[in-house]
């Protein structure tokens, strides 16, 4: 468990490879539903399952989260991870958090994996095309976007200029 203001500033970004088809997403929901047949069902789990993509939206899976952090949560960079120059910036809304892609969660949880709900007040960013579209299937590294505050952007793109 690590709050959002223990970890470092170069740190406090979410990453995906790849965002979900919709025929996966209805898959997901499928299995959350069986998963949760005969346990009570939460405003959380019934927002998941009653949820139709809009055109302004995308279902991205996270990778290890850097920190406990409450949903909804509100980013305004994304950034490729092998070229963090490569930016856009713009206010966005992490509106649902399925731990796991299994389990939907008020929260995303540090060090686990998250089917993220992305909400943009206007069309989905063109850098968002870098992530491959899940199928369901494997897929060998590609390229990744990192999602963050602009607060600590200058050190996460730091960071990254040192490793890379």
């Amino acid at each position: 468990m690590q709050t959002e203001t223990q970890a470092e500033s170069y740190e406090r970004y979410l990453f995906a490879y790849g965002y979900f088809s919709d025929e996966l997403i209805a898959a997901y929901k499928e299995k959350c539903m069986a998963r949760h047949e005969g346990k009570p069902k939460s405003e959380v789990y019934q927002n998941f399952i009653n949820w139709v993509r809009q055109e302004n939206e995308i279902a991205v899976f996270t990778l290890y989260a850097y920190a406990d952090l409450q949903v909804p949560k509100t980013f305004d960079i994304i950034f490729q991870i092998d070229n963090p120059e490569n930016y856009v910036k713009e206010e966005y809304l992490l509106t649902q958090s399925i731990f796991e892609a299994w389990f939907p969660s008020e929260s995303i949880d540090h060090g686990h994996k998250h089917l993220c709900i992305l909400k943009f007040n206007g069309k989905i960013p063109a850098i968002m095309k870098l992530l491959d579209v899940e199928l369901g299937q494997s897929t060998l590294n590609r390229n990744g976007l990192g999602f963050c505050s602009s607060i600590d952007f200058e050190k996460i793109k730091q960071r990254k200029k040192e490793i890379l």
